[in-house]
């Protein structure tokens, strides 16, 4: 199966919606007026923690800021494939820089499989960079030291 992305609808600006990540699946497919049905009244707990909650159920989150050099973007597939020969095309829509992204009943850390998927770009950079490799035994543990040497 391939996957494409069509970019021509996407503006060149980065919008700041008010983009909300919910661990909750809703069986729609067509447009929703969510701006008229969903106005989530959030409090923080001065922590960092935000709360709110939604069909009496508690809300925990926090906001994500995706890191330098990264742009979000929101896609909308215009109807899904019926076989893996089909490929699947996604339309792009608005651009973002930061989201917030909720947990039920359960405070934001870094266990979270968000947060664990945001490391994974700093381990990327790291990989994928020019590198001197310094590698050193102590014992049963071989550690590797990654020094960036990119100007």
């Amino acid at each position: 199966m391939s996957v494409e992305v069509d970019l021509s609808g996407v503006n060149g600006e980065t919008a700041q919606p008010k983009l909300h990540l919910l661990p909750c699946e809703i069986e729609h497919t067509g447009p929703a007026q969510v701006a008229q049905y969903f106005t989530p009244s959030i409090r923080d707990n001065g922590q960092g923690v935000l709360q709110a909650s939604f069909r009496g159920r508690e809300l925990r989150g926090g906001t994500v800021t995706l890191p330098d050099g990264y742009t979000g973007l929101v896609l909308k597939e215009k109807h899904k494939a019926v076989s893996d020969e089909e490929a699947r095309v996604f339309h792009g829509g608005q651009k973002f820089q930061e989201f917030t992204y909720w947990n039920m009943e359960t405070p934001p850390s870094r266990n979270d499989a968000l947060q664990k998927a945001m490391h994974w770009l700093d381990i990327s950079k790291a990989i994928h960079a020019p590198v001197d490799r310094n590698i050193s035994q102590n014992g049963s543990h071989t550690r590797v030291k990654l020094e960036d040497s990119s100007p």
